[in-house]
Formats: C-alpha cells, sequence, structure tokens
C-alpha cells in the first residue's frame, strides 16, 4: 500500500517542491493550500504524516495542530511544522508538533522525518 504524506502551505512552489521530491512508486503526496479545508481532506484518507506550515492567510498551522491533537481520530498523526519566520521551532513545540522544518529545509531532513515516522514505523 503506498504511503501518504500530506502537505498543507498556502505557498504553491513549496507544495510543488515537495510532491516533486517525494512522490515515487510507493508515495502519494496529497497538497492543500487552503488550510481551511485540511481537516476535511484528513478525514477521507488515512495519512501517514503531515507537514504543515505555520503562518497561513486561512488558518494558523499551530491552531489546526491543536484541533489534531484533541481529535481521537488524528491526535497519532504525526505533524512536521514547517515555516521560514524565526520564532517557528518554538511555535511548533508549544503546539506539540513531532518535529520542525526551517524554510529553506535541507532535504536531508525532510527525508529523515519521513524515514523515522513512516517507514521506522512499520509493522
Amino acid at each position: 500500500m503506498k504511503k501518504k504524506i500530506v502537505v498543507c502551505d498556502d505557498d504553491k512552489e513549496i507544495l510543488n517542491v515537495f510532491s516533486m521530491v517525494l512522490e515515487d512508486q510507493d508515495t502519494i503526496v496529497v497538497t492543500v493550500a487552503n488550510s481551511l479545508v485540511l481537516m476535511e481532506v484528513l478525514d477521507s484518507i488515512h495519512a501517514d504524516i503531515l507537514f504543515l506550515d505555520i503562518h497561513m492567510a486561512a488558518r494558523n498551522g499551530d491552531l489546526i495542530l491543536r484541533d489534531l491533537r484533541s481529535s481521537s481520530k488524528h491526535n497519532k498523526l504525526p505533524v512536521i511544522m514547517i515555516s521560514g519566520h524565526i520564532d517557528g521551532r518554538s511555535i511548533s513545540i508549544a503546539c506539540g508538533a513531532d518535529g520542525f522544518l526551517a524554510k529553506p529545509f535541507d532535504l536531508t531532513d525532510l527525508e529523515s522525518y519521513i524515514r523515522r515516522f513512516v517507514y521506522d514505523n512499520e509493522s
């Protein structure tokens, strides 16, 4: 079964990078540009990991993550926050993220999170 990586960011270039780098025969990348529909998307698929931008126009990622953590359906979903802002790391820690990627991010760090949370957790 293909692994599903969800990326929510209002920057379409970031979404394109994730798709180009990560999508292959074993992985599907689901991109979400409008943070207001993210929960709907997550309810409709079984995501293996979520990369979530902190600062977005519609709804900020820290608020979304707090909702995910209080949801019985999504509270175990690994969430990696992404941000180019100086406060990104502290915000991601405060709202319970499983990790943080600073923009611009290093592909090695991105792949490390995927290996750790998607493939190392296989039963």
